[in-house]
């Protein structure tokens, strides 16, 4: 079940930054989502760096390849056998990264200033969670569209796990600084206070006018 905005919001915003402060639900921690496009483009980065590693991987099994055919090897002429391994590495690779991700962050984290987290506690993914987090971006085809949509919207959660959010480490509250009321809120909430003390003086009558 996911965890909806009201359940995380505090009428706080960042000492810092004016973003709004969100609590861990099980923790009642604060903490403040990364801006939409810190976390679009830190992804991209990610995306960068693993496919780079990737090509590397693959280009070296390439060679390995063009080596068992310069030998006659006949495991060099079975395509399948090529295409499979390929298909491994990439998967391979991709839960590689995820356990970095999970464990100590990723390369695009560092470069955003920002880590994801469980909403509820705070907590990464670890290892093995992270790993399988990231083998799931191979099967969500929309995931690019879906992280540039939240980068146009100003929303900063993992996009497709609910769970999890990209906290911003650089923010005043991550810092240690303490949050402060949101300008907005109180602002609303002097107008209501403000409507309210007007409303016996509606139509000129006063609290204690007599019929």
């Amino acid at each position: 079940m996911s965890t909806s905005k009201s359940q995380t919001a505090t009428g706080l915003v960042d000492a810092a930054n004016g973003r709004a402060v969100r609590r861990h639900t099980d923790t009642g921690a604060y903490f403040v989502k990364a801006s939409g496009a810190a976390h679009f483009w830190g992804r991209v980065l990610d995306a960068i760096v693993f496919l780079a590693g990737y090509s590397v991987l693959a280009v070296v099994l390439a060679v390995v390849r063009e080596s068992m055919l310069n030998s006659g090897s006949a495991l060099a002429y079975n395509n399948g056998l090529w295409v499979a391994l390929y298909v491994i590495l990439w998967f391979v690779g991709l839960f590689a990264y995820g356990m970095i991700w999970g464990s100590v962050g990723s390369v695009g984290d560092a470069a955003a200033g920002m880590r994801s987290v469980r909403i509820k506690d705070g907590t990464t993914a670890g290892a093995w969670l992270g790993g399988w987090r990231a083998i799931c971006w191979s099967f969500f085809p929309f995931f690019v569209v879906m992280v540039i949509a939240s980068a146009l919207s100003g929303g900063s959660g993992d996009t497709w796990d609910p769970k999890f959010a990209a906290m911003d480490r650089r923010s005043g509250t991550a810092q240690g600084k303490q949050p402060i009321p949101d300008p907005k809120a109180t602002a609303a909430r002097q107008a209501a206070e403000a409507e309210g003390q007007n409303l016996p003086n509606l139509y000129g009558q006063r609290p204690d006018a007599r019929p």
